[in-house]
């Protein structure tokens, strides 16, 4: 609402308004008009050089911004759609020394445990024997007969069902796979460590807190461990994507997916790792390093854009990003709260390929 002076020209019933803001048209009568502005349409009435004025709604436009009391819009999708970062089927990651390896390995994932079945099934046949009132020693004798099928089918799941990896070290090879484990130790330690399932590039930094790239991430949890069905002598690392598990042992990289069992050389292992700048729209893990801060919405020199209501600050850390990667199509790659993490990883595979020659 608001009272002004202005100036006009007359074509009968249609009146040509000029202003600063530019020029707009009105229809009616002397003392009461509707019109359409630059501003948008409203409702004019008034004489004498005094006038009222109403706007009753904003003209559309690529410079209308919303209003200090809207809601901030959702943040855009990336220019690019997500790529998602996905390893070849485990039966591509082959490896020729590990042949036989694969072959039991494999052997026993797809072998289908017996106890469970025995279970289920003489669980099942002594409900319906007691459903239909059998005598008392019909379902001891029936209960014996599962419980000896239940202690075959235990034993054969053990010694039929279950892969043997036993590792005897020497001592030059014992203590490069010790500095290979030292930064998983680190790892584990870390407050937060994610698994990046996609990426994607964003051009519209205004609208991305200034980020130039947008990733989809879960949190996953490192830790040492044996593969299912695997009888060892010793834990080794492990880390979990969404696809695919990985267990560095001392030799080699065993590959897990839901499909079988693959393998990969360190030889033939690409690791890549480095502190990474991150801004974090979630917690901030209590070991992080922040190195800047930035808004969810900046402007061209980078500081907050004001059209936006709550435009909130965003911390950027340095967080540590690592890739795993093979020549037949293996792909990982995690980020960790802790930068120089990323970096001892780089420098312990380099000196620990040794291990598979």
């Amino acid at each position: 609402m608001g009272f002004y002076l202005r100036k006009g020209i007359n074509f009968g019933p249609l009146r040509l308004n000029l202003s600063r803001s530019g020029l707009g048209a009105s229809f009616g009568v002397k003392g009461a008009r509707i019109g359409i502005g630059p501003k948008g349409s409203y409702i004019h009435m008034g004489r004498g050089g005094l006038y009222y004025r109403q706007t009753l709604a904003p003209a559309p436009g690529p410079h209308y911004a919303p209003s200090p009391s809207e809601p901030i819009p959702p943040p855009n999708p990336p220019d690019n759609p997500l790529q998602e970062i996905k390893s070849s089927s485990t039966a591509t990651l082959t490896d020729s020394s590990a042949i036989d390896l694969l072959k039991e390995l494999n052997r026993v994932k797809k072998r289908p445990d017996r106890l469970p079945i025995v279970v289920v099934v003489g669980g099942a046949a002594l409900i319906l024997l007691l459903s239909v009132g059998a005598v008392w020693w019909t379902l001891c004798l029936m209960a014996l007969a599962i419980t000896t099928l239940a202690v075959y089918a235990r034993h054969s799941d053990v010694v039929s069902g279950t892969a043997i990896l036993n590792y005897s070290l020497d001592p030059d090879a014992a203590k490069e796979y010790s500095k290979l484990q030292t930064p998983f130790r680190q790892l584990t330690q870390c407050e937060k460590v994610w698994h990046i399932d996609a990426t994607g590039h964003n051009t519209d930094l205004k609208h991305h807190a200034g980020a130039g790239v947008q990733m989809e991430r879960k949190e996953t949890r490192p830790q040492f461990s044996k593969p299912p069905k695997v009888q060892c002598n010793m834990e080794v690392p492990v880390l979990r994507t969404k696809d695919v598990t990985l267990y560095f042992f001392p030799d080699r990289l065993l590959v897990y997916d839901s499909a079988g069992i693959g393998s990969v050389p360190y030889s033939v292992l690409n690791v890549e790792g480095a502190p990474f700048k991150f801004v974090e729209h979630e917690s901030v893990p209590r070991d992080a390093h922040q190195i800047d801060k930035t808004w969810q919405y900046v402007n061209k020199k980078g500081g907050p854009d004001r059209r936006f209501a709550n435009n909130r600050e965003l911390p950027v850390m340095q967080y540590g990003l690592l890739g795993f990667s093979s020549s037949n199509g293996l792909k990982a790659i995690f980020l960790c709260s802790r930068g120089e993490i990323a970096t001892n990883f780089v420098s312990a595979f380099s000196n620990g390929k040794a291990l598979s020659n």
